[in-house]
């Protein structure tokens, strides 16, 4: 992704770069090497990594988050028993997350 890609042509507009670009006869070296090196790439495939590598991410930070809660306030008064609750609510939120997430595709 090029976040410059709006900036460039509107200024090589103001310049009178493009103009003379369009009517050169020699195709330049970037544009050759960008087609040769394009890849195609699998967008239905990424698309399912991001959906799960977020709903993981969204899953662990609660697990993190009840853990510590878990320990601080002693809610749960064993360390085990504490590891198992803030595991499970992890998995829970986690799946949660995915069916939202998986509910916008």
């Amino acid at each position: 992704m090029q976040p410059e890609s709006g900036f460039a042509p509107s200024l090589s507009e103001e310049i009178s770069i493009e103009g003379a670009r369009a009517t050169a006869p020699f195709q330049s070296q970037d544009q050759t090497i960008g087609k040769i090196m394009a890849k195609p790439v699998s967008k239905r495939r990424e698309s399912k990594l991001d959906t799960v590598s977020t709903a993981v991410v969204v899953g662990m930070t609660a697990l993190f988050v009840v853990f510590i809660f878990g320990l601080v306030t002693e809610f749960v008064p064993r360390i085990l028993d504490t590891i198992l609750l803030s595991v499970f609510i992890g998995i829970c939120v986690g799946v949660i997350a995915f069916a939202l997430i998986k509910g916008d595709d």
